[in-house]
C-alpha cells in the first residue's frame, strides 16, 4: 500500500511539474513575441555578459586545456606524438 501511495505521489508531482513548465513556457513566448521589441537592448547586454565573462572563459579553457593535455599525452606517446 505504502507502494502504490509513494508512486502516486511521484506521478502527480511529475505532472505538476509538467504542468507549470508549460504554464512558463506559455507565458514566456507571449511575452516573447509581443511589441515593442528590444533588439538595441538585447544586443548591449549580450555585449556587456561577453565582455564581463572573458576572463573566466579564458582562465577555464586554459584550465580544460592543462586537463585535456595530461590525460591524452599517455595515448600520444604510444602513437609515437614527442
Amino acid at each position: 500500500m505504502a507502494i502504490a501511495i509513494r508512486t502516486t505521489k511521484k506521478i502527480k508531482a511529475f505532472f505538476l511539474e509538467i504542468g507549470e513548465l508549460s504554464y512558463f513556457a506559455g507565458r514566456f513566448f507571449k511575452e516573447a513575441l509581443r511589441p515593442p521589441f528590444e533588439f538595441k537592448e538585447l544586443l548591449r547586454q549580450c555585449y556587456q555578459m561577453g565582455n564581463r565573462s572573458l576572463i573566466l572563459v579564458l582562465v577555464t579553457g586554459f584550465i580544460i586545456g592543462l586537463v585535456m593535455d595530461l590525460q591524452s599525452r599517455p595515448t600520444m606517446i604510444q602513437f609515437g606524438a614527442v
